[in-house]
């Protein structure tokens, strides 16, 4: 469905909304074309294509809110009075509010006209070339799981105050898993990921490549060391363990509920001065780059971190009004739910030294590829497995390692964090450089 009959089905809505009895109303509306190409074990398993369009209304009754939303457009109606009844049955708070008009500034590149002549046997001759590529480096590797898929739809987004938007989008994602298998031996398992906005630019060799080379690379590993000492985390392990928890202490809504451990840190040291980290929601080319949030806020570059300290929360309108501060345009969600808070495109800046000098600085560490683990988003305890990695000895990486755990503190590995590496790889919609740890309990399986 294009822009314009969209915003028309939103119009529709809010007007059928404000007749039911809501002062002010918020219709969201995404249609979504998607095709999907999934490979387990060396083969094509499934291969499909769906259209959905979703409308949620969001009702507002002397500051109590009620939200609903549909799939069928011959239903509206009856979403509409939903919403609004749901909102005269809810509690008060003045701090439901909606978002003022602002200048639409749209964001260019993140839609390829092209992409609507793409057709499903487009996605499977590109799982296609992901086996290919695999069979062609080496026969004893598996793509043991992956994916190419489209995404092509159109936002768009009204509210009573006079907001509006709309915008089509396209995206091309692509993951490999390899593991390599020669008589008993069994490699570690590496994950790869990219997207892409264009089609011209869908490249799936790249990913496919570095997670098969780097299965080949660890096949035959055996037990590592235990220690207490230096680990370098990949982009992949990176993600795994440090994000969930930033992200955590940066939603402004968990600082509202007191369950942010960074609540009272603003201007703070809460990592090394090797840290910074921006989301950036207009980043080119970026998977998650939008013109505009869940409720209309255009979205803009937010220093999270800058030299380690803290220099902002992610804010909806909701919390920013309670908080009373500015909005940074974080709302996130679809059209099945009320507005929450997320990142859009979350990067950690990269540093000034490659991951071979971090490396070459170790007498004893390990590289972890893959992290199979989790944070304690309140304590910052976090333990697990390396699921890929590699002993480092005399500033060299030796050889492949299996079953080794690491545990430790995030809040204190981010503060005394060595080294972040100039190289940088995008996990989803995360970009990550290498970073060296200190301090981590190192054990043998």
């Amino acid at each position: 469905m294009n822009s314009e009959k969209l915003i028309d089905l939103c119009v529709d809505a809010l007007d059928r909304t404000k007749r039911k009895g809501a002062d002010e109303v918020e219709v969201y509306a995404e249609s979504v074309r998607t095709i999907t190409v999934a490979i387990e074990k060396n083969d094509l398993q499934v291969s499909r294509a769906q259209k959905e369009t979703m409308i949620g209304v969001r009702a507002m009754c002397k500051k109590r809110v009620g939200f609903a939303s549909t799939n069928d457009p011959t239903t509206i109606d009856e979403t509409c009075a939903d919403a609004v009844t749901l909102a005269k049955a809810s509690p008060a708070d003045e701090n439901n509010v909606l978002p003022q008009p602002e200048k639409s500034e749209y964001v260019s590149g993140i839609y390829d006209p092209a992409c609507e002549g793409f057709t499903i046997d487009g996605a499977i001759e590109q799982a296609m070339k992901m086996l290919d590529i695999a069979r062609s480096i080496d026969k004893r590797l598996i793509l043991g799981n992956g994916e190419f898929s489209v995404h092509i739809g159109t936002r768009a987004l009204i509210n009573s105050k006079g907001v509006s938007w709309s915008e089509p989008e396209s995206l091309f994602v692509y993951y490999a898993l390899a593991t390599a298998r020669e008589g008993e031996k069994v490699s570690n398992m590496d994950y790869q990921f990219d997207a892409t906005r264009n089609a011209d630019s869908i490249d799936v060799e790249p990913i496919t490549r570095r997670a098969c080379e780097n299965a080949l690379g660890s096949l035959g590993a055996k037990k590592g060391e235990s220690f207490n000492g230096q680990v370098v985390l990949s982009p992949n392990a990176a993600q795994s363990l440090f994000a969930s928890l930033i992200l955590f202490q940066a939603n402004a809504k968990n600082v509202l509920r007191g369950m942010s451990r960074w609540k009272d840190a603003l201007g703070s040291a809460v990592a090394s001065d090797l840290i910074t980290i921006v989301d950036d929601g207009r980043m080119p080319d970026g998977v998650g780059t939008a013109s505009f949030d869940r409720e209309g806020v255009a979205h803009k570059r937010l220093n999270l971190i800058e030299s380690g300290k803290l220099a902002s929360f992610m804010h909806n309108t909701y919390t920013a009004t309670a908080l009373r501060m500015e909005n940074t345009g974080h709302a996130a969600g679809s059209a099945r739910s009320v507005p929450g808070i997320g990142p859009s495109n979350f990067e950690i800046l990269p540093g000034e030294r490659s991951k071979d000098e971090l490396v070459a600085e170790i007498d004893k560490g390990v590289l972890v590829t893959r992290f199979s683990g989790r944070a304690d988003p309140v304590s910052g305890d976090f333990s697990g497995v390396a699921k890929g990695g590699y002993l480092i000895e005399n500033g060299r990486i030796s050889r492949p390692i299996s079953g080794t755990l690491i545990a430790g503190n995030t809040f204190e590995a981010l503060k005394s964090l060595s080294g972040v590496s100039r190289e940088q790889e995008r996990v989803f919609s995360l970009t990550l450089p290498y970073l060296r740890l200190e301090g981590i309990s190192v054990t043998a399986g």
